[in-house]
């Protein structure tokens, strides 16, 4: 059943970039709808959205494993809903949902970056892709054997949606080392994704690891026609990604943000739900 595609004669979706911003621009919107305590739900969000954030309505996927693990309880209850997330969207939260992905893009667009033309990976970027599973479990043995939450402690998400308003909204805040750590990574993120777009998502990001996980099997999925397909490569050129080869389509590091989508002169891709 497909769900986005191109024109077939056309091979471009105009309206699909405006549809991603808009989704963004929502989410960012319903994130920060606690004005009260009623609307603070805690329920957790398949991206990466830190709680600490003054209006948040919703609950940071890292900081409430880190939570439990820091107690030394099992989060059944926080795996369960992002199972059952990841089996039905896999990445697509991390395309059309994440506000700090949606920042990244933003900063790729200002700069001026486009997507390079796909060459294979080498083993340094094969390496470097999996930093972000090292990260999602190297964080989360981290917070069971340290009792804390300790990728909130680097988390550059954090930084510019909790840390940043504190600062704003305190008469004479008071901030500390961890501040300005919290500053440095921020900065260092942001900058690099103005050279490289989204290297937080490509390379860092633990939610993205976990979600990716689940892309090969979730319901909503990427689909390649094979006799439209003519090889030119339109697709790959457009991955924010950096997907390099046609057989990664669809694969772990696809946020299926539809670009691909757009840019097939064939309308041979379509992001679709499983029969």
């Amino acid at each position: 059943m497909p769900i986005l595609r191109g024109d077939r004669l056309r091979g471009t979706n105009s309206g699909l970039a405006k549809k991603r911003i808009a989704t963004q621009l929502c989410t960012l919107a319903i994130c920060n709808a606690g004005f009260t305590a009623a609307l603070k739900t805690g329920l957790v969000v398949p991206f990466l959205y830190c709680h600490g954030c003054p209006l948040a309505s919703f609950a940071c996927p890292m900081g409430a494993l880190q939570h439990f693990l820091g107690r030394h309880e099992a989060p059944f209850l926080v795996l369960g809903l992002l199972s059952l997330a990841f089996l039905v969207l896999g990445r697509w939260g991390c395309g059309w949902l994440c506000p700090f992905g949606a920042l990244q893009d933003l900063l790729a667009y200002l700069a001026g970056r486009k997507p390079k033309k796909p060459k294979g990976w080498s083993g340094a970027e094969v390496a470097l892709r999996q930093a972000k599973l090292g990260v999602l479990l190297g964080s989360l043995a981290a917070s069971y054997l340290l009792a804390g939450t300790t990728f909130c402690w680097l988390c550059p998400v954090g930084a510019i949606f909790a840390g940043i308003p504190y600062v704003l909204l305190q008469e004479r805040p008071v901030v500390g080392l961890f501040f300005y750590v919290h500053m440095l990574v921020l900065m260092a993120v942001l900058l690099a994704a103005m050279y490289v777009p989204r290297a937080w998502c490509r390379y860092l990001c633990p939610i993205g690891a976990l979600a990716g996980l689940f892309n090969d099997i979730s319901s909503l999925h990427l689909e390649l026609d094979e006799e439209l397909c003519v090889r030119c490569h339109a697709c790959l050129e457009a991955c924010p990604m950096g997907i390099a080869d046609l057989r990664d389509l669809g694969g772990r590091d696809c946020i299926l943000c539809g670009r691909c989508v757009s840019a097939c002169p064939r309308g041979a891709l379509k992001i679709a739900l499983r029969p």
